[in-house]
């Protein structure tokens, strides 16, 4: 259980562009219209409010310390107990929503970022405070515990969590070494709040020229567009120029990931996990095996990527295929985009499957201000959904009009729409529920909206820009990400073995990962390829991509119903979305109707892949003929 989980999705590393008619520099966020804004007025009215629940929360934790030792005494005593620390839990979680959310809307901003540290602490303080609980429950014995369910009702809804508590009896710590781990979390969230103060607020890029010969500004947003042009001068510049940049400070980046790594395998070895792995996983009851195979499954075949390379390089026209080549669309010419206002009604339409209730709740995010929508001078960069339990799902975005953009505006909704089934149908102790089944709900919005573009589309290079949009994204979640794991996984296994991360080491085996998924015709710049690990801040949440993969695989199982019309599987699905955290996530999903135990689900994407590129290819060949 992670006592102050909440929910902040960090989803899409950089989306292109800002606010429409852009280029040149972001915009200060007061120009930036009000109904693009989120309304956070829904969480707190103001700073004063939020400041008068942060001491209610602060003045309730020496209450909550003064309940140690009456776990054991009667059921009601547990009960009380229980609902007291998370009644607190939840409080506190809409205090660091707030300050999490206004502090995203502008990095640069001093006192938000404070306030945002002050809640990140309150939370450690309320760690500690409740220390002392899963270790005292488990000295209750377990006969003891069924006459407590049996004696007081009310304890009832809580089965699963004190199920969940014995589960892992091993890897819970006596109260005093409990106590100082939950100090010790203080201390672990300075690699995070590093990273996240260089990457968002104080890297100063330099300028670069557009396709009309323009100089722009230069920010992480914009280079998810550059990359992407189809002048492969502004390709190149693009890359090479925010590589460089990145580059300069690539040792105070290694130094603060080796310090982010070294967090995560102490409290594994304190935990007593056979290493960070296993304790991540092990947390929410998913089997290794569930990664291992993903590695496997991915690795036998890796000549599909490399086939799809070289279907890049021939339509591409480069010889040799370079990095910044690798991204860029292969038929430019059939572009499309929406606007914010037609991504809305498209939305609308593409997810219908799911039903009214789905459909009018999407209505009602867009009407009641949800989601902030355009970059402007400061903000995180990137996308996530974030709330706590009664607010909003908020949604925060980086918009520029690009087809991508609206693929990720359906991606957080299907978590946001997640949360809202979720809390509506969950008592608090089971709203929230972990990543590994939160990205099901988010690529599944994606899977539909993408048939439902190939549903209307009669134009072959339509069709043809639509086949490359569904490679790049299965290469991009599926493929990326489990090279993404792979390099998490041996950066850990490094740190475990008492290796020091040094920014060459960690160029080279990007490299070198780089070479084996995208084969021998790629040509990487030795000084420069190396460095995408230094701008991923998923490699700061501990095992996180992998469940990019599983979940990719998973909900194109449960699409492929949902779009048969099937009212079982839509209602399965909807049912696997109201469970929030009630059932283990393996459980859960193969309620839905996936086993994720096993390597089908992904040997299904990957076969998918395949019939696109065939699809793909013999479609330009037509074109051709």
């Amino acid at each position: 259980m992670t006592w102050s989980e909440t929910r902040l999705r960090p989803d899409r590393v950089a989306q292109p562009d800002g606010v429409p008619g852009g280029g040149g520099a972001a915009v200060p966020r007061a120009s930036v219209p009000e109904r693009y804004r989120w309304d956070l007025s829904r969480v707190f009215a103001d700073w004063d409010a939020w400041e008068a629940e942060f001491a209610a929360v602060e003045a309730a934790l020496p209450g909550l310390e003064a309940r140690r030792g009456t776990l054991g005494r009667s059921g009601r005593d547990l009960l009380e107990t229980l609902e007291a620390v998370l009644e607190t839990r939840r409080r506190l979680a809409v205090v660091r929503v707030y300050a999490s959310m206004r502090s995203d809307e502008d990095t640069r901003v001093a006192d938000h970022t404070a306030r945002d540290g002050r809640a990140d602490t309150l939370s450690v303080r309320f760690g500690e405070a409740i220390c002392w609980l899963e270790p005292e429950l488990l000295k209750v014995e377990p006969d003891q515990l069924k006459v407590f369910l049996a004696q007081e009702p009310g304890l009832r809804p809580y089965e699963h969590f004190i199920e969940d508590v014995q589960r892992l009896r091993e890897h819970t710590l006596d109260e005093a070494r409990e106590a100082m781990l939950a100090g010790a979390a203080d201390l672990a969230r300075g690699a995070r709040q590093v990273f996240n103060a260089l990457n968002n607020a104080d890297l100063v890029f330099p300028a670069v020229r557009d396709e009309q010969g323009r100089e722009v500004e230069l920010t992480k947003a914009r280079f998810a567009k550059l990359i992407k042009s189809a002048d492969r001068r502004v390709r190149r510049e693009a890359y090479e120029k925010f590589m460089d940049t990145y580059g300069a400070l690539s040792n105070t980046f290694a130094a603060n990931l080796d310090a982010n790594v070294r967090n995560h395998a102490y409290f594994a070895r304190q935990r007593r996990w056979p290493g960070t792995l296993e304790a991540s996983l092990g947390t929410n009851a998913i089997p290794v095996e569930v990664f291992h195979a993903l590695m496997r499954a991915v690795r036998d075949n890796l000549p599909v990527v490399h086939r799809w390379t070289a279907v890049k390089q021939r339509v591409l026209g480069v010889d040799p295929i370079c990095e910044h080549d690798l991204y860029a669309p292969l038929f430019p010419g059939a572009e499309f985009k929406f606007g914010y206002e037609e991504a809305q009604s498209l939305l609308l339409r593409a997810l219908a499957p799911l039903g009214d209730w789905y459909v009018e709740t999407v209505r009602r995010g867009f009407d009641e201000r949800w989601i902030d929508v355009h970059e402007n001078a400061g903000k995180r960069s990137g996308a996530y959904s974030g709330g706590a339990y009664g607010t909003p799902p908020y949604i925060l975005l980086n918009w520029a009009d690009t087809l991508r953009d609206t693929f990720t505006l359906a991606h957080e909704l299907g978590h946001s729409l997640h949360s809202r089934l979720a809390t509506e149908s969950q008592p608090y102790v089971y709203a929230d529920y972990p990543i590994f089944t939160a990205e099901v709900a988010s690529t599944l919005n994606e899977a539909l909206l993408l048939h439902h573009l190939l549903a209307e589309t009669t134009e072959r290079e339509r069709r043809l820009y639509l086949l490359d949009h569904w490679l790049t994204q299965i290469n991009d979640t599926v493929f990326r990400q489990t090279m993404f794991a792979e390099f998490e996984h041996r950066v850990h296994r490094l740190a475990e073995t008492g290796e020091t991360l040094t920014a060459a080491a960690l160029d080279e085996l990007y490299l070198d990962l780089m070479r084996e998924y995208w084969g021998g015709l790629v040509r990487l710049d030795p000084a420069r390829g190396g460095r995408t690990w230094c701008r991923i801040p998923h490699f700061y949440y501990n095992y996180y991509v992998y469940q990019y993969a599983t979940a990719y695989a998973a909900a194109t199982v449960l699409s492929r119903g949902i779009l048969a019309a099937d009212t079982g599987a839509r209602d399965r699905y909807l049912d696997f979305l109201r469970s929030g955290s009630s059932r283990y996530p393996v459980d859960t999903l193969r309620r839905a109707g996936v086993d994720m135990t096993t390597a089908e689900p992904i040997e299904g994407v990957i076969a998918q892949f395949r019939e696109l590129l065939d699809e793909l290819e013999r479609l330009q060949a037509e074109g051709r003929s």
